[in-house]
């Protein structure tokens, strides 16, 4: 393990290395990952070179490198973006790049190593998520760790000659100790 900052049984959490950025261009550019992140605009590497710099730099965002344990390599990110330290609010983002790794409990796994992360160190008191309602594998691992539907954002985004509807979703630290 490179630097590990928070560590699961499948997968640990690290600070953003040099070569991530391959990783992160590979969400926004191949095709799977696109139908559900919808990106519709190519970026390159260098982009997330810069990316990823202006993350770290930003005390409104937490950005994490996924890596699994065995074998030892990135596989995607994960992110608090929009961190309200007064209100104790951040929205979670998470993106796997190879469809080899999803379905894998990996997802599941690095979101509750987040939930935990935000509310026992942070002292985050709601974590929000924007996630498509076509997005059934997503949604039914949200709602396992305890996220609640508050709301359809309709129509949100434009992907593949439609307009999809995207669930806004959150949980709480009171909701954790249920």
């Amino acid at each position: 393990m490179k630097n590990p900052f928070l560590f699961g049984n499948s997968v640990y959490l690290r600070a953003p290395e040099s070569g991530d950025e391959f990783v992160f261009a590979q969400t926004v550019n191949h095709p799977a990952p696109r139908e559900f992140l919808f990106y519709a605009l190519p970026q390159s590497v260098q982009h997330y070179q810069d990316t990823v710099k202006k993350w770290m730099e930003d005390h409104h965002t937490i950005v994490l490198t996924i890596c699994t344990a065995d074998p030892d390599e990135p596989i995607g990110l994960s992110a608090f973006f929009r961190i309200d330290w007064v209100s104790r609010m951040a929205t979670y983002y998470i993106a796997i790049a190879d469809p080899k790794n999803w379905s894998r409990g990996f997802g599941k796994e690095v979101t509750q190593l987040m939930l935990d992360y935000g509310f026992n160190t942070l002292n985050l008191n709601r974590i929000q998520l924007h996630v498509s309602c076509k997005n059934d594998r997503a949604i039914k691992v949200y709602q396992q760790l305890g996220f609640q539907n508050e709301g359809t954002l309709r129509q949100a985004m434009y992907h593949d000659k439609q307009y999809i509807d995207f669930l806004l979703m959150s949980i709480l630290r009171s909701d954790r100790k249920k």
